[in-house]
């Protein structure tokens, strides 16, 4: 029984560092969408192959006529140049809220009835004028 659950904790363990290395590679994605022309070319290249095209530091450094040290050097220079960016400017944050805003936006008119002098109907309405003015002022 005491070998069952350790191997179910190794397994659980294991399946959430997968998880937490999927979330890794999405927010690196993204913060290359947003920042990625701001890394040097050599940074970008490597990152991009490596997050975008998942591609191993070893298939790179082939493609690219490095070595595998200079890859991974390029690539965590580029992780820190993406998150220290992140941190001034705020992009992904900022996109991420306004996102989160537009769906509820599109809940809110999913939830509309077609009577227009209906109560409910107003106030998600006035919900609706309010959050797009939040949005415009936001850009």
């Amino acid at each position: 029984m005491r070998k069952a659950t350790s191997l179910y904790i190794k397994a659980c363990i294991s399946t959430m560092g997968v998880l937490v290395m999927a979330n890794d590679i999405f927010e690196i994605s993204m913060l290359l969408d947003f920042y990625g022309q701001l890394l040097t070319a050599s940074q970008y290249k490597c990152m991009d192959l490596h997050y975008n095209n998942d591609m191993s530091l070893a298939e790179i450094a082939e493609e690219l006529s490095i070595s595998r040290q200079g890859v991974h050097d390029f690539i965590n220079r580029g992780k820190a140049t993406l998150v220290d960016l992140e941190s001034k400017l705020g992009m992904v944050a900022k996109f991420r809220d306004m996102k989160k805003q537009l769906e509820q936006l599109q809940d809110d008119l999913h939830l509309m009835d077609l009577d227009p002098n209906d109560k409910g109907n107003q106030f998600l309405l006035e919900r609706i004028d309010q959050s797009l003015f939040n949005i415009i002022t936001k850009l």
